[in-house]
């Protein structure tokens, strides 16, 4: 599996558990710490757009397969990133109930 595929799963998946901690109350920081407001958000863009590259890149080595086994692996990697993505989309509306309920 390629590597920005894996780092755009494991982003998504630790930006999920950060916010779903923090939201259910086990790792709720303090209001007015700044540093971990701009932590969690600068994670949730990062994460987001690594999904946006691991698509694209998925895309690319499904055009460029040549046999019929990594076009079936690409495929199975397409399926990855878009999982990873819709994992994002949800991240973002965790981020901004976050912003709602922690920051405010």
């Amino acid at each position: 599996m390629s590597k920005l595929l894996v780092a755009a799963i494991v982003l998504a998946v630790v930006v999920y558990a950060i916010l779903l901690s923090s939201l259910a109350g086990t790792y709720l920081p303090s209001k007015g710490n700044f540093i971990m407001d701009i932590t969690v958000l600068v994670l949730a863009l990062i994460s987001f757009f690594t999904s946006f590259l691991s698509i694209k890149q998925t895309w690319y080595d499904i055009n460029t397969a040549y046999t019929d086994k990594e076009l079936i692996i690409g495929k199975l990697k397409r399926i990855l990133a878009f999982f990873s993505l819709a994992l994002n989309i949800i991240n973002i509306i965790l981020v901004l109930s976050y912003v709602l309920i922690v920051v405010i």
